[in-house]
């Protein structure tokens, strides 16, 4: 009986920790992948809600909200981007990916100004443009 709780805890232990490093099932991955250009144009718009979204909140003087959406925003929205558009500027993706997911939340962490923020907003939005052309 000992060995049987001693396995389900580790299956238990096991399952949150591949949570925990947010796993993607190969079908997200596959998901993620596969989107046609056309998926990946709406879903710029969709992170650009969340940068405005994310602008807002830290108006409002709450960057922990903002720091939420726009990892959310990536997560949700630039990684279903991220296949398409590596086919066609690898660069440019590698780019986005390191203003979004790293620059734009550490500047959010540290406390950075809205203005700071909102300029740093303003350069994503222009090479979203650029990557939104790309995939035309």
């Amino acid at each position: 009986m000992k060995l049987r709780s001693a396995f389900v805890s580790l299956a238990l232990v096991s399952a949150l920790a591949v949570a925990a490093c947010g796993g993607e099932s190969e079908s997200e991955e596959a998901a993620e992948q596969s989107a046609t250009p056309a998926q990946a144009r709406a879903e710029i718009g969709e992170v650009r809600k969340a940068l405005d979204t994310a602008v807002g909140q830290l108006r409002e003087g709450d960057a922990k909200a903002a720091d939420n959406t726009v990892s959310e925003g990536y997560l949700e929205h630039f990684e279903k981007v991220e296949g398409p558009l590596e086919k066609v500027d690898k660069e440019l993706n590698e780019k986005l990916e390191d203003s979004i997911r790293e620059q734009l939340r550490e500047k959010i962490q540290d406390g950075g100004s809205v203005a700071e923020v909102t300029q740093m907003v303003a350069a994503i939005k222009t090479d979203l443009a650029t990557a939104e052309q790309k995939l035309q």
